[in-house]
């Protein structure tokens, strides 16, 4: 039994040191130039639609911009905004996301969102899936979204409620 234990010590302090250390929640979950991506994260649905969102830092000096998003789930994927007018919701595709330099840009619920449409099959709780994005300068990368609800998004990013969109997350 001392064995066993001893064989796992370096990963308990490896995990307690990530826990403790300020900020070790905001890793980029994938890096790409001077652009970082946050915890790209989809609602479970039970529909043909669905919204992915991340949260996007320009660490650079020049602005960049999401082109486009491309995943196997759903035939038709768009950059979309969505804003209130007074009782109406209001949904617009974008044909790019600006990504203004040394800036942090949202898409979280109630805004800026990644729209899946015609999805093949429902995006289940715990389930994962790859969405390429495509940038206007910095090319492309595959980020994998975790399917979970805006709770569980919430506390994967604990420590991130300072960003944009982040603490009004529902």
């Amino acid at each position: 039994r001392s064995r066993f234990v001893s064989l796992f010590r370096p990963l308990r302090l490896f995990l307690v040191l990530a826990l403790l250390t300020p900020g070790a929640a905001l890793a980029a979950d994938a890096k790409l130039g001077a652009l970082e991506i946050h915890h790209p994260w989809a609602r479970p649905t039970t529909g043909s639609t669905g919204a992915a969102y991340f949260t996007i830092t320009n660490t650079g000096t020049a602005d960049d911009a999401l082109l486009r998003a491309e995943a196997a789930v759903a035939p038709k994927v768009q950059i979309h905004t969505m804003t209130m007018d007074g009782m109406v919701m209001r949904m617009r595709e974008l044909d790019r996301l600006a990504l203004p330099a040394g800036q942090t840009v949202a898409a979280a619920p109630g805004g800026i969102h990644i729209m899946l449409i015609g999805l093949k099959a429902p995006l289940v709780r715990g389930d994962t899936f790859s969405m390429t994005l495509v940038f206007e300068k910095a090319g492309s990368v595959d980020v994998t979204v975790d399917v979970q609800t805006p709770e569980e998004a919430r506390k994967s990013q604990s420590g991130a409620s300072d960003m944009p969109g982040m603490k009004d997350m529902h």
